[in-house]
């Protein structure tokens, strides 16, 4: 239901490494996938590809609606081809924010004649994606560089169908309603990041993005409305504790409240969220193969209010991951255990369970 409010819920485009680690995706040591930070590209070392395929089942409850629905997408498409030893080129595809929902009511309507109770489901499928083009530049020892345009599209559309009873009306039955509505956007951003490695056991990161006006455009009346898109801004670090032992935190912010004159009713805020977590490598075989385990916490303001102002979302993680053919392939999981919402401050709370897989495959 979360995903109604506004323009939707925001998704990161993070593959399972990161999403066992709380979703601290700024700085990584070996091997940043996610598209967060472009500078994590000079990094990269091989030709490359990889992809993030991310079930998720909720279960609602609230004053005006509850039930369970699930979803699933495709967050992160990535490829990466390093040019020279100190330039790496990148493309992704990745979701921004995400308009998957669905509910169904009972309700009546007041004829002159008599009241008609009816069902109704509405559905939404679809959200706002982003295509990027990356680059990532190691300008000295230890220091790199990135930048991404991005470029954002997407469809929703929202499926209303009501049935109306049909033991009230025998004699004269209504029949049954239905309509769809597509919702397209666009629009283009600007990502900027930074990574330092003064060590070999420390690396500290920094990403700025903003963007253009999001165009949202109704297709059944052609209704079209711009929304400022905000200025983020976020850090990272990823500390070696031991030989085999990764923690990695991250925090960030995101001016949402800049598009309030754009969405005057949708209680817009800024977000806030904060996320780290541990890997541990626990089986290896020098360096042909080695698997890890990983534990992560995240918490996250959303931007878009309900009844009591945004809820936060709040997550712990488990991931499981395996590095073989000396580096050349990767496979990664990860499963959340979360919440959006308060049932007493919000009058709604969606709990969830979060399952992201993703796989990656390297050149010598």
């Amino acid at each position: 239901l979360l995903g109604t409010v506004g323009l939707g819920r925001p998704v990161r485009p993070l593959d399972a490494r990161a999403r066992g680690m709380g979703g601290a995706a700024v700085v990584l040591h070996g091997g940043n996938l996610s598209a967060v930070n472009p500078a994590s590209l000079a990094r990269v070392f091989s030709s490359g590809i990889w992809l993030a395929y991310q079930p998720e089942s909720r279960t609602l409850q609230g004053d005006a609606a509850s039930g369970d629905t699930e979803t699933a997408s495709f967050p992160l498409f990535r490829m990466v081809l390093p040019m020279s030893p100190r330039w790496v080129a990148g493309a992704a595809f990745g979701s921004l924010l995400d308009r998957n929902w669905g509910v169904q009511f009972t309700d009546t309507l007041s004829l002159t004649a008599r009241d008609v109770p009816f069902q109704e489901t509405r559905t939404s499928d679809g959200g706002v994606n982003q295509f990027r083009l990356e680059s990532g530049y190691i300008i000295a020892q230890g220091w790199t560089v990135g930048a991404a345009f991005q470029y954002f599209f997407g469809e929703s559309r929202v499926k209303v169908i009501r049935v109306f009873d049909p033991d009230t009306l025998v004699a004269d039955p209504l029949q049954p309603f239905a309509s769809t509505t597509a919702i397209r956007t666009s629009g283009w951003g600007l990502t900027l990041g930074t990574e330092y490695q003064p060590t070999d056991d420390f690396i500290v990161g920094l990403v700025a993005s903003w963007g253009s006006d999001l165009t949202v455009r109704d297709d059944s009346t052609g209704a079209e409305v711009k929304v400022g898109l905000p200025l983020g801004l976020d850090i990272g670090a990823s500390l070696v504790l031991g030989a085999d032992v990764l923690f990695a935190v991250a925090g960030g912010w995101t001016n949402w409240s800049s598009a309030e004159a754009d969405l005057p009713d949708s209680g817009v805020e800024d977000t806030w969220r904060v996320g780290g977590g541990l890997e541990v490598r626990f089986l290896s075989s020098g360096d042909s193969w080695a698997t890890s385990l990983r534990l992560g916490g995240s918490y996250e303001k959303l931007p878009f209010g309900l009844e009591g102002g945004s809820p936060w979302e709040r997550a712990l993680a488990f991931g499981l991951g395996t590095d073989f053919l000396g580096g050349r392939g990767r496979l990664d999981a990860a499963i959340e255990f979360g919440g959006r919402g308060d049932l007493d401050t919000n009058a709604v709370e969606e709990s969830f369970t979060r399952y992201t897989f993703s796989a990656a495959v390297f050149t010598n």
